[in-house]
């Protein structure tokens, strides 16, 4: 997840202009090394905001959309589900073990809650802003984590990687 040091991912009005491109490219490259990413309904309009060069980056990447609407409409090259459990037994039923979780905050604590997340990678953007969604919804969970590595990615990006202790 991209975010604000002070731990947001998009201003209240989920706008991301405090982000860098380089936030983008990293999860870029990780989304192509996995081969597959999720993240919901509200990110992908996002994304869609972004043109369809957003989605070419990532285009032989297995993608799925977290939305309980049946009818919410997806490009070509994607696929929805309506759970985290949903979208990971998809996953695993093409044969992939790994995955990108994108986000936002709600869908974030959805797979956090169900002990889904194994490991959690931070791009912290030299900003801070005074409001904005945080990069997990206040719920009821805890994550265990152990640092396993840190990267200086720009001089305006520092990367934490975490392995959650289960």
């Amino acid at each position: 997840m991209s975010m604000s040091v002070n731990g947001f991912i998009a201003r209240e009005n989920r706008d991301e202009d405090f982000l860098s491109e380089d936030n983008y490219e990293t999860f870029v490259g990780l989304a192509n090394q996995s081969g597959a990413a999720i993240w919901g309904r509200r990110t992908h309009e996002t994304m869609r905001a972004y043109g369809k060069e957003a989605f070419d980056k990532i285009e032989n990447v297995k993608k799925i959309v977290i939305s309980r609407d049946d009818d919410f409409k997806i490009e070509d090259g994607f696929d929805l589900a309506k759970s985290p459990k949903e979208a990971i037994e998809k996953l695993e039923d093409q044969g992939l073990k790994e995955v990108i979780l994108t986000g936002g905050s709600n869908l974030n604590s959805s797979f956090a809650k169900e002990n889904l997340i194994d490991e959690v990678i931070f791009n912290l953007q030299a900003v801070i802003i005074s409001k904005g969604l945080p990069v997990f919804y206040p719920e009821n969970f805890d994550l265990d984590l152990t640092l396993k590595e840190t990267k200086k990615i720009s001089d305006q990006i520092f990367q934490l990687h975490y392995i959650v202790n289960k």
